[in-house]
This record gives C-alpha cells, structure tokens and sequence, in this order.
C-alpha cells in the first residue's frame, strides 16, 4: 500500500447502469469514455458518447441516469495536490462548466490515443508507488488536454452562481477555522440565505463541506509526514484536538492515529 495522495485514477467497464441519486463530491473528477454511452444529469441533461471527456467541478451536483456497455477512464485530484484552482488556465474547463457550459467536451480523434495514454500512466504511476511529482505532472497534461478540447470562452458564460463561490472559497480557505458565517461575509450575503442554497444545490450543508476539505487534508498529512494528530488538528483549523479526532472518525470509522497506523502497516 502506497502513501495517501488526494489524486486517484482507475478503468470501469460496467455492463449497465440504472438510475443513481444526485450527488456532489469535493474532489474534482474527469472521465473519459471510450466505448457505450451514459445520460449524466447536472444542470442539463446530456448523452456521454465515446471520445468525450466529462468535467465535473467539486460540488457539482449531478447523477448519471443510465448508462450502457460503458468503458471509462476516469480521474479524481483535490485542487491542492495540483497546486491550482480554477483561476489557473489549466482549470478554465472547470470554471466553464461552474458558469454554466455543458459538462463534456469532444477530443479530436488524433489525440484520443495520447489521452488514453495518460490516464494509464496516472494509473500505473498510483500502482507503482505514488510519486507526487509524476503524478501533478501527468494530471496537468490531461487538464491542458481538456482545454484544447473545449470550444467556449469566458465571453460565452454566465455568471457564476453565489453556490459555487462558496465551494470555491471553502476550497481556499476550508483549513483556516471559517465558518458559515466567514464564508457568507466573504461573499456578502446572508448566512440563512447561504445556508439554504448550498444544502438545496448540494446536499451538504456549508459546514459539512469545510469539514470534509480539512479531513482530506488530514488525510494527507497523516499519510505522508510524522507530525502529531494533536498538530495536524490544530494546523487545519480545529481549536479542540477531540473534536478533530471525533469527525474523522466518523468519516472514516477510525481514529487519526489508528488510520495513520494501518496505512503505514500496509506500505
């Protein structure tokens, strides 16, 4: 077992898909199909063919409705383990589909090939031992893959919507103690009004949404460095260490240190 990374990578063939309920994710996730088809229900409802590639931004909500004989590549990386967000033209795709732009994008038929090449490299990178370096390098390609693909410019768009500047400023600034109210000033608006449309649009509330960034931070902390659970509580914004401890147990039915402890038994 290899050290955790906030960048995973895998291939599906799934014969059949039926009707999954809409959710939303902090990750940010790319797929790529290459044969069978999919319905993916976001903010429109689009058909997924082969040769495109899906952009779903964190905390988009979204379903896929019904699929077939679907072969896919797909890709997940928090922001972070990239050091971008979605003001770097590699992110553009994201923010296109953020204000709007409809999900997928078509590859040109010559770089299909080279893309299916990546998403096995990100694949053997993660099964061979987890170079962060490789692998920040290899997912930056894909998203600059992305952008030749996609068409629109930011002329093009709408405005974003107050429910994504919120995920992105959570994204930012979820490791520094904020709270509903931080992340309703930041966007001058009310905390009631905040509240009810980020649980409406997502299905997770503000405050779930900031703890789930910490723990993946957490997460990668824990994995990868020697520092206390008591210091990587309180480096990520929790005040009190057992609260820390608590909801990441919760989330992953495990202490920090017990979760810490086998990730290092399995390395």
């Amino acid at each position: 077992m290899n050290s955790y990374l906030p960048i995973d990578s895998g291939f599906a063939h799934i014969d059949e898909l039926h009707s999954e309920k809409h959710h939303a994710h902090e990750e940010y996730v790319i797929t790529l199909m290459l044969a069978g088809y999919v319905t993916f229900e976001g903010e429109q409802s689009v058909n997924i063919k082969p040769g495109m590639l899906t952009l779903v931004p964190s905390g988009m909500p979204h379903a896929l409705v019904k699929g077939k004989n679907m072969q896919v590549h797909w890709l997940s990386f928090a922001p972070y383990a990239v050091h971008l967000d979605e003001k770097h033209a590699l992110m553009r795709p994201f923010a296109q589909v953020r204000k709007g732009a409809l999900p997928i994008f078509k590859l040109p038929s010559a770089r299909l090939d080279y893309v299916v090449s990546l998403f096995n490299e990100v694949q053997n990178e993660l099964a061979a031992g987890k170079s962060s370096k490789v692998l920040e390098s290899l997912v930056c390609l894909i998203l600059n893959e992305a952008g030749k693909a996609s068409k629109l410019t930011l002329v093009d768009l709408g405005a974003e919507t107050k429910v994504s500047k919120a995920i992105q400023y959570i994204q930012s600034h979820s490791c520094e103690g904020i709270s509903l109210k931080d992340v309703a000033s930041a966007l001058h608006i009310s905390p009631a009004y905040l509240a009810t449309k980020v649980k409406q649009s997502t299905g997770y509330t503000v405050g779930q949404w900031i703890i789930r960034h910490r723990l993946k931070r957490a997460m990668e902390l824990l994995a990868n460095t020697d520092e206390k659970v008591e210091q990587i509580g309180l480096s990520l914004g929790w005040q009190d260490v057992t609260h820390f401890i608590r909801q990441f147990k919760k989330f992953h039915q495990q202490t920090p240190a017990a979760w810490r402890r086998e990730q290092k038994q399995q390395q």
